[in-house]
Parts: C-alpha cells; sequence; structure tokens
C-alpha cells in the first residue's frame, strides 16, 4: 500500500524496507560510540581516582536524575533535526550507567596481586590499563553494546515520531509519524490503514527484542558463572 498523500503517493513497504537500514544505522554507531565513550570514562575514573573520579561521577550523577526523554527533546530542538544529530545526543545521553559499572570493576582489579606486580615492575599507568584491565572488563563490551542498540532505535523512533526525525530519511519513526500527521486513524480508521502503523511498529519491536537476545546469548556464553553444566 501508500501512504495518504494525494499528490505523490509513497510505497509503504519499500519506506519500510529502507528504514531498517536507517534504523540499524542508528542503533550500531550509537552503541559502538557510546560503548567506547563508556569504556574510557569507567577505566579512567577507576584507576586513577582521586579529583578525576569525583568530576566524572558527579557530571554522572547530574546527567542520571535529570529526565530523559524531555532532555533529549530539547536537545535535539536547539541541535537541529539531522540525523547525526540524533546520534550525538543518544550517544552524549547513553554512557553514564555502563561507565559506573566499569568503574566498580576496575577498583576491584587494581588491588589484585598482578596489576600490583606490573606497577612494582615500573609499568606505567597506561600500560597497566591497556594490557591488565582491559582485558578483565572487554567481556562488557560486546553485551552492554549489544543491549544499547534496542535503546537507541527505540529512542530515535519516539523522537521521530514525536516530529523531531530528520524529515528527509524513512526511518521507522518517520513512517509512525507520517500516519499520526495525517490523522488517517481518526478520519479513516486504524483497521483500514494497518499496513502503514504496524510493519515498523512490528520491525521495531522485533530489532529490540533480537539484540536483546543477543545480550544474555554473549552474557552467558562469557560469563563463566552463567554457563550451564555439560
Amino acid at each position: 500500500g501508500t501512504d495518504a498523500n494525494e499528490n505523490t503517493p509513497r510505497d509503504l513497504f519499500t519506506m519500510l524496507v529502507h528504514g531498517t537500514r536507517i534504523s540499524f544505522m542508528i542503533g550500531l554507531l550509537t552503541a559502538v560510540f557510546s560503548v567506547f565513550i563508556r569504556l574510557a570514562i569507567g577505566l579512567i575514573s577507576g584507576y586513577v581516582r582521586g579529583l578525576v573520579d569525583e568530576g566524572l561521577m558527579r557530571f554522572a550523577d547530574f546527567l542520571l536524575v535529570l529526565p530523559g526523554l524531555p532532555l533529549l527533546i530539547v536537545l535535539v530542538t536547539v541541535l537541529g533535526r539531522s540525523i547525526w544529530n540524533i546520534i550525538g545526543v543518544l550517544v552524549f545521553m547513553g554512557w553514564m550507567g555502563f561507565s559506573r559499572s566499569v568503574r566498580s570493576m576496575v577498583l576491584s582489579l587494581r588491588e589484585r596481586p598482578f596489576v600490583e606486580s606490573a606497577k612494582a615492575a615500573g609499568a606505567g599507568t597506561f600500560y597497566v590499563i591497556y594490557r591488565h584491565i582491559l582485558p578483565n572488563v572487554f567481556a562488557l563490551v560486546y553485551i552492554s553494546m549489544a543491549t544499547s542498540v534496542p535503546g537507541a532505535i527505540i529512542s530515535e523512533a519516539s523522537l521521530a515520531w514525536l516530529g523531531l526525525g530528520d524529515k528527509n530519511i524513512p526511518s521507522w519513526g518517520m513512517i509512525l509519524y507520517d500516519f499520526s500527521r495525517t490523522q488517517t486513524a481518526i478520519v479513516k480508521g486504524l483497521g483500514e490503514y494497518w499496513f502503514w502503523v504496524l510493519p515498523p511498529g512490528i520491525a521495531i519491536a522485533l530489532m529490540a527484542m533480537a539484540f536483546i537476545l543477543m545480550g544474555f546469548s554473549l552474557d552467558e556464553i562469557l560469563n563463566p558463572k552463567l554457563r550451564k553444566r555439560r
């Protein structure tokens, strides 16, 4: 079927297929950038300690107490409705929780005997973090990356549904926005135009569920405590 644009109706299936690439790109790029920022902040904060740790964690606490969706709406409105601005805002708003988890692990690892031995042998801060601490926390990166993708996709779809998405790029959220903007559900009813609203909604739910299940599987593989006895 097509949308309700009388002059130039657009094919909804083509928009759905093209929106798959856009939504996947948004989720994957947001997850990759935010995970590496979280990892760097958690490593630096947990190992360096002192004023650096205090400043980073208090800034994280400040962002955590702010309401997420209203702040996203304000930032996207101020910066502009570009797809790259949305990715940047989602990265900025998505690093706090994981960085605190990494910091907690680093605080425990920095007191281990192998780290103390490396420091006693004259190893510098960067070498200790890169060679001894990072490999022990890197398993969390895959899990966090897999579970961050659905959150980014749903956030972008929410912003687009509210009319804050990039109108030149047909993501799944923009398809839902076009449906609500034309008030088709009120004028003609949802039953007649189900093919306009249900496919993008189901696609968002399925992709989110797929990455969440992938995160659970990676956690079971990489975490020895969760492995089933054979």
